[in-house]
């Protein structure tokens, strides 16, 4: 078994555990990054790991807000026209490449 499907495994049964996922917000600015057709959105499993990643940020301000896991598959979210997220980066740590969802494939990941 790959590294991958255990990333995959591990990150999916905690936000199903958690019933939600985090995400790194400073003010009303959400943290996410340029992406092909829009935005790549980091989410975390815990505050802690939202929190570790926002203090090697170099913008100060940021800080982990969770987000139900019903809003987050809905059109508040990743069905947002508005917030563009076209994938989703699962879990990721400063300056390593991080395990990438497209928003479909994560929406049809934690609907099982």
């Amino acid at each position: 078994m790959n590294v991958e499907i255990l990333g995959d495994r591990e990150f999916i049964t905690s936000v199903q555990e958690e019933d939600g996922v985090w995400v790194l917000i400073a003010g009303q600015s959400l943290y996410a990054l340029p992406a092909e057709g829009g935005r790549a959105l980091p989410v975390w499993s815990s505050a802690e790991k939202a929190k570790v990643f926002a203090e090697q940020l170099k913008k100060s301000g940021f800080s982990p807000m969770f987000v139900p896991m019903n809003n987050f598959l809905g059109v508040a979210w990743l069905g947002s026209t508005r917030l563009q997220i076209v994938d989703v980066l699962a879990s990721p740590r400063y300056g390593q490449e991080s395990l990438t969802y497209t928003a479909e494939e994560l929406r049809a990941r934690l609907k099982t």
